[in-house]
């Protein structure tokens, strides 16, 4: 078995502007998207080509968080991304790599093991499943150099395109202009060290179709301008301070989960009472991060949060 290993970051989105509903079904977005300290860890133990049966794995799973797991519903079979991550890359890699059913391996035990350390909540809006999904393809890569499979960076990031838009962003993280379903992405800048305190009740948790449902969005106009998102985008070169980088923050789900779920709008105003410069929901998700004046600024104020009981992190 040949054992890789990395580090899968969380994400924080500093705009997302939903601009309609398009014919495909799928929104039109624009975001920028920055990666964050907070990680996953990834290994994957895989066998040579001859013992690979990309249907005959195991994920092992082991949450990183204190006191109970926040809504932890990770699922370890083939509807995990990084299980479908694996069985896609098989399956697109040339020859001499198999394309399905090697069997098991020795004995029968699995073809091949992925061992998965999460430090990021399922349904926070960080991105977790995402990153995980797109360090697989990372590692897949580095292991097929030496079997002649290896796939291409555009073939790579079809492949992550199709696996969900952030899989994409996530390939290369760091800072970048998300539009169209969020895979057409242009890098940026990134920001420098700015620090910020990120949290979420822990039997709370936001679907990607429920958040959509609530924006009720009308048909999606090429004429509509994603104006926050562009104006960020043009500063975010001249930004030095968290209180330049404040009033740029912007996210469209903000008031109407805040609405319909009161236990994090309560969650808000604590965070505004304890001097977040500004506060925003993470990507659709039921986390919220409060940008800090200050490492110390941001200590303090998770330790308040802690008092409440709910899922804290600084990042």
């Amino acid at each position: 078995m040949m054992r890789l290993e990395g580090r899968a970051p969380a994400k924080l989105n500093l705009t997302l502007e939903v601009l309609g509903r398009r014919a495909d079904g799928y929104h039109e977005i624009a975001s920028i998207m920055h990666t964050l300290n907070l990680y996953d860890t990834l290994t994957l133990e895989l066998p040579p080509p001859d013992q690979f049966d990309p249907a005959h794995g195991e994920i092992h799973l082991r949450e990183v968080f204190d006191s109970p797991p926040p809504l932890a519903a990770i699922p370890t079979d083939s509807r995990n991304l990084v299980w479908q991550a694996v069985a896609r890359f098989v399956a697109l890699t040339p020859s001499p790599l198999p394309q399905s059913g090697r069997g098991e391996g020795k004995e029968g035990s699995p073809s091949w093991r992925a061992t998965l350390v999460k430090r990021i909540p399922s349904q926070a809006g960080l991105g977790g499943g995402s990153s995980n999904a797109a360090l697989a393809l990372r590692l897949l890569n580095q292991w097929a150099v030496q079997y002649g499979g290896v796939l291409s960076d555009n073939a790579l990031y079809a492949l992550a395109s199709e696996l969900g838009a952030d899989v994409a962003f996530f390939l290369n993280g760091k800072c970048a202009l998300a539009q169209g379903r969020g895979e057409r992405l242009r890098p940026l800048p990134t920001l420098p060290r700015f620090w910020w305190v990120l949290t979420k009740p822990y039997d709370v948790g936001v679907p990607t179709n429920w958040a959509y449902g609530q924006l009720r969005c009308g048909t999606y106009s090429p004429a509509v301008r994603a104006e926050r998102t562009e104006r960020l985008a043009r500063l975010l070169p001249t930004i030095r301070t968290p209180h330049e980088l404040a009033p740029l923050l912007h996210n469209d789900f903000d008031a109407p989960i805040l609405e319909a779920i009161p236990a994090l709008a309560q969650l808000r105003a604590h965070m505004e009472q304890g001097g977040a410069l500004r506060v925003i929901l993470c990507g659709s998700g039921a986390a919220q991060a409060a940008l800090c004046e200050s490492e110390a600024h941001a200590r303090t104020l998770a330790r308040t949060l802690r008092q409440l009981n709910v899922w804290t992190q600084i990042a």
